[in-house]
């Protein structure tokens, strides 16, 4: 099985709507499953910008994905969570539904993987065994926060046109 690493589009980003309260997000804020019941199923977030635009995924400052996203993971992977997020521009006059994504992080980094002398991964390798029917996850043991996802769901996107995102494939090995 292969896996791709998704992130939201950088050249779409002064583009993109903003998001109320927050001057700037550069970092994306992570929320695991075990953190659900703290959460309102639904939740409306205020957001400006007149005639931007709004991706089908959105990674800063929380992944969000659009409805058809959704339904896309959840036909491929039954452990994701999500909780609704309404995006209301008050000043045009809109409502988008957007789902914000709770998914854990799994052990599955092979020893091939490669470090800097901080600790940073340099060289990002899936063991295919520890990663073996899971369709979206995190990776356990590393900084980084973008979400992984298997072949089957970046092939379910690519058929639906989804937009607003790139894909980069994450090398995968075996332990010995």
């Amino acid at each position: 099985m292969e896996y791709f690493m998704i992130s939201q589009d950088r050249n779409l980003d002064e583009h993109l709507i903003s998001f109320e309260g927050l001057k700037s997000a550069t970092r994306t804020l992570e929320i695991t499953t075990d953190q659900s019941q703290e959460l309102k199923d639904l939740t409306v977030v205020f957001v400006h910008g007149e005639n931007k635009i709004v991706p089908d995924f959105i990674d800063r400052p929380v992944v969000l994905v659009s409805d058809e996203l959704k339904k896309v993971m959840e036909m491929h992977d039954d452990n994701i969570m999500f909780k609704c997020a309404v995006l209301t521009n008050v000043v045009e006059e809109t409502q988008l539904t957007y789902w914000l994504i709770l998914v854990d992080r799994l052990d599955c980094l092979s020893s091939l993987s490669e470090y800097d002398p901080w600790g940073r991964p340099t060289r990002i390798v899936i063991d295919k065994h520890k990663a073996a029917g899971h369709a979206v996850f995190r990776i356990a043991g590393i900084d980084d926060k973008r979400l992984i996802i298997n072949l089957d769901v970046t092939e379910s996107v690519l058929r639906r046109e989804l937009w607003g995102m790139t894909l980069e494939s994450i090398e995968i090995g075996e332990e010995e």
